[in-house]
């Protein structure tokens, strides 16, 4: 294995027991500073002692090297293996001007970044415990024990601004990935919701389109003699206009589909639909045999384009279920724009035998779409009719555009509704 690769590998083994995701350098650093510091201990020492001074040297880098190799609770070892061996090492050979104290400097400093304040605590003791009783047995020189003190008390700063600094680091990224995945599940949901409404919409005007041309059909096969020409002309009127919005919803739903191989941007969130398509949709349904009415008041051009986008999908939703559960029902549009707040309606003729659906998406994702406006949405049964009602935020339909974000900034009314798709 190849030394970037070795690398990689520790880190990994090193945040996977437990330890910061520190840079490597950061590591590096530490280690070689802790390393020279023992050669220079030992180089110090005469040859005769020179062998014991070593071996009281590896005893002290042990934890460093415990540490290296993946272990997460090493700071015990610091406390009696670093801070033991540097005191017998000092004690039993002392020298002027003796390095060995920076070990328990780095010590103080790396436990802290490394396990935390409380266990950095812990160390810091050991090692200004270590130094102060050294001094006192004259083994440290009286000016040498104050700047250890100091040293130790610095390096243990120098952890604790490490580590909490690395802490909130970690917890931004935390924070961005949880961000990334609910963008992306938010965008999703979008997603799903536009294919749905585009697949109920265009499914169940195809639907009623199938079903008058399967009724003519039935009715010329049921004539003895020649087939009634306008009936023929009836069936494959109805054919063709289901193929048209088949076709029509296919290649929606490839735009809606291609959105997820976009980069988010003002192309891929633009308003594909709005009021100014609603007597399109209208007209479809009602080619498809459903008893539509259409009522407008006021300048559909002055409602923002999100806003018409939300409310086009809440309508088209609507006509959907009508045509899904109550084929037979009469239903009305009703759009007034003319006064402020401006209002939706759509009011449907409830069959006999209703029976709501809770298992169903379609009110949830209409409520959704009113929340995203800011908009006030109601559903449900009233007197014998279906009734979906959505008011806009105030101040939506300014003249100049621009949507009052106080709706946006406050929680929409909204009542929870069983479902009936």
């Amino acid at each position: 294995m190849d030394l970037p690769g070795f690398v990689l590998q520790m880190k990994r083994r090193w945040v996977a027991n437990g330890l910061p995701d520190y840079p490597m350098w950061i590591a590096a650093v530490i280690d070689s500073a802790a390393l020279a510091t023992a050669v220079i201990a030992v180089a110090q020492r005469d040859s005769v002692h020179r062998a014991v001074a070593a071996a009281l040297i590896l005893v002290a880098l042990s934890p460093w090297a415990l540490e290296l190799w993946g272990q997460a609770r090493t700071w015990p070892f610091f406390v009696v293996l670093t801070g033991g061996a540097t005191a017998t090492l000092m004690a039993l050979h002392p020298v002027d001007y003796d390095p060995a104290p920076l070990l328990l400097v780095l010590m103080a400093g790396h436990v802290t970044a490394v396990a935390g304040v409380w266990r950095g605590l812990a160390v810091l003791g050991t090692a200004e415990v270590v130094v102060i009783v050294l001094g006192t047995q004259g083994i440290l020189p009286a000016s040498a024990i104050a700047i250890w003190v100091v040293a130790i008390i610095g390096a243990f700063d120098i952890g604790y601004v490490m580590r909490s600094q690395q802490l909130r680091i970690e917890a931004q990224v935390r924070e961005h990935a949880i961000r990334e995945r609910q963008a992306v599940l938010e965008e999703r949901q979008r997603i799903g919701r536009e294919v749905h409404d585009l697949v109920a919409h265009s499914l169940s005007v195809t639907m009623l389109h199938l079903t008058a041309a399967r009724r003519e059909v039935e009715e010329v096969a049921a004539h003895e003699g020649a087939p009634d020409p306008a009936q023929l002309d009836d069936a494959i009127s109805a054919l063709r206009d289901a193929e048209r919005v088949g076709r029509r919803a296919m290649a929606d739903i490839r735009g809606t589909v291609g959105l997820l191989g976009q980069e988010t941007g003002p192309a891929a969130t633009a308003p594909t639909r709005g009021l100014h398509d609603l007597p399109s949709l209208v007209a479809d349904f009602r080619g498809a045999g459903l008893e539509v009415g259409y009522d407008v008041r006021g300048d559909l051009g002055q409602v923002p384009d999100t806003t018409a986008l939300g409310l086009y999908r809440i309508v088209q939703e609507s006509l959907a279920n009508v045509a899904k559960h109550a084929p037979g029902s009469g239903v009305t549009v009703r759009m007034d724009v003319d006064r402020d707040p401006g209002r939706l309606v759509v009011t449907s003729e409830l069959p006999s035998g209703f029976r709501r659906n809770p298992g169903g998406s379609g009110v949830s994702g209409m409520a959704e779409r009113a929340t995203r406006l800011g908009a006030r949405f109601e559903a449900g049964p009233e007197d014998r009719s279906w009734v979906v009602r959505v008011e806009l935020p105030r101040g939506d339909l300014a003249a100049d555009g621009h949507v009052c974000p106080l709706p946006l900034l406050t929680a929409p009314f909204r009542r929870t509704v069983p479902e009936t798709t």
